[in-house]
């Protein structure tokens, strides 16, 4: 039998929470309101030996983002694979580290 996760939903614009009886309806949104960016990084470790293996399923997101979102990662800067774009109206950063796992907080 599948065990599904126990998570929740925290909607940061509403006071109430949201329960499943109530109409979800989604809150206006404020006119020309600066968005603060985003950085989203996908951990991995760099090298042909880990393409296609677990250990690179945060280079897969971040790859998988970038390409429905047309983001080229193409710079490298901060020992990372960046690229920068916009989803929606927020500005966001991809990050691939290209430190092993065990030392991606260098980068």
């Amino acid at each position: 039998m599948a065990h599904s996760p126990n998570f929740s939903i925290h909607c940061l614009n509403s006071s109430q929470p949201i329960t499943a009886e109530e109409p979800q309806v989604a809150a206006p949104k404020p006119k020309s309101r600066p968005q603060h960016p985003w950085l989203i990084v996908g951990l991995g470790n760099p090298g042909k030996k880990y393409n296609g293996t677990r250990h690179n399923v945060g280079f897969e997101m971040v790859d998988a983002i970038a390409e429905s979102e047309g983001i080229s990662i193409t710079n490298v800067n901060f020992k990372a694979l960046l690229g920068r774009g916009f989803i929606g109206n927020v500005p966001v950063m991809l990050a691939k580290p290209q430190t092993f796992m065990n030392s991606s907080g260098e980068s």
